[in-house]
């Protein structure tokens, strides 16, 4: 069927993750490799077209059968323009990249932010699929959240709505990588535990099975560390830990209250490396501090479709922004 496939990539700060989707959207192949966003954004562009043409290759596809291009970037995005805003991820404020990425890859380009793509995968396919209106939080190396109201993703003044990890949950609180203070990303995110464990294990002396897997220097630590650590019972990994699910239930519970959506479901890299272990302090600092609402009136749901959630919502985003 000539022309009627759709790409989907995933650019974050450090790998490219492109997948090829049939029309009826099931996943045909994947590829990935790292972004080097060093190279600039023609590189980083050179380097998906790469990734893209290796998952092709594999769907045995070429560039004649794919209709349209959805990128998802860690970026609120101008949806007038196709300018990021500001990628603090891969270094570029204010970059025409919908101009420069259909340049290079000569196809329709259809651009997102990244969780607005995974946050509108799981409505249509995922764990939200036959709610009206939802929220989704994705705790990775940041923290980003997507807004779906009455069946369509909101995006608001310039692409900018959804920036739920922006959301301050205590005045004066721990700084943010936005320069912000008590920002929820501060608090539930990889690099927000890093920096507790640095505080707490390096400057304070604490002792933490995260030192055997670290040498003691946390900012490359993987989920998986985390993980064995969490499940060990060390003290400092389940403390770090337990409290950003916690607050990242009460940002929830503050969603809520604005929002009232029918369903929240959870998702990233360390969601999906934790499975339902983040769950019950998530419920906790949800229902803790519900307004109004009783927690049964919101479902509070894993993300269904793990790494792919990001990559076939910007494949949805270009076939239903294609198909208007």
């Amino acid at each position: 069927m000539a022309g009627k496939y759709t790409v989907g990539i995933d650019l974050g700060g450090t790998k490219i993750l492109a997948i090829v989707v049939s029309p009826n959207l099931k996943v045909l192949a994947r590829s990935k490799r790292k972004t080097k966003s060093e190279l600039g954004i023609d590189g980083t562009c050179l380097r998906m077209k790469k990734a893209s043409e290796e998952a092709l290759l594999e769907a045995g596809l070429s560039w004649k059968d794919v209709e349209s291009v959805g990128i998802a970037v860690p970026s609120a995005v101008d949806p007038d323009t196709g300018d990021a805003l500001h990628s603090p991820a891969l270094g570029w404020i204010n970059q025409p990249l919908r101009k420069r990425f259909q340049q290079i890859f000569r196809k329709k380009i259809f651009l997102e932010n990244d969780v607005n793509c995974g946050t509108l995968a799981e409505f249509r396919i995922g764990a939200a699929k036959g709610y009206n209106s939802i929220v989704g939080y994705f705790v990775g190396t940041g923290l980003g959240g997507g807004i779906v109201i009455n069946g369509k993703l909101h995006t608001g003044v310039r692409g900018s709505a959804g920036e739920l990890g922006h959301e301050i949950i205590e005045y004066n609180g721990r700084k943010c990588g936005c320069g912000k203070l008590g920002c929820i990303e501060a608090y539930c995110s990889k690099t927000a535990f890093c920096r507790q464990f640095q505080k707490l294990i390096t400057q304070e002396g604490r002792k933490s099975l995260l030192s055997d897997y670290t040498d003691n220097d946390f900012k490359g630590i993987k989920s998986s560390a985390l993980l064995k650590c969490y499940n060990a019972k060390d003290k400092i990994t389940r403390r770090v830990l337990n409290k950003g699910f916690y607050l990242l239930g009460l940002a929830a519970a503050n969603q809520a209250s604005i929002i009232a959506p029918e369903c929240i479901v959870f998702g990233g890299g360390v969601i999906e490396a934790f499975k339902k272990l983040p769950m019950p302090h998530i419920r906790r600092g949800f229902s803790e501090n519900l307004f109004a609402l009783s927690p049964e009136d919101i479902k509070l749901k894993l993300s269904a479709l793990g790494d792919d959630a990001v990559p076939v919502g910007a494949a949805i985003y270009a076939k239903e922004k294609g198909e208007v």
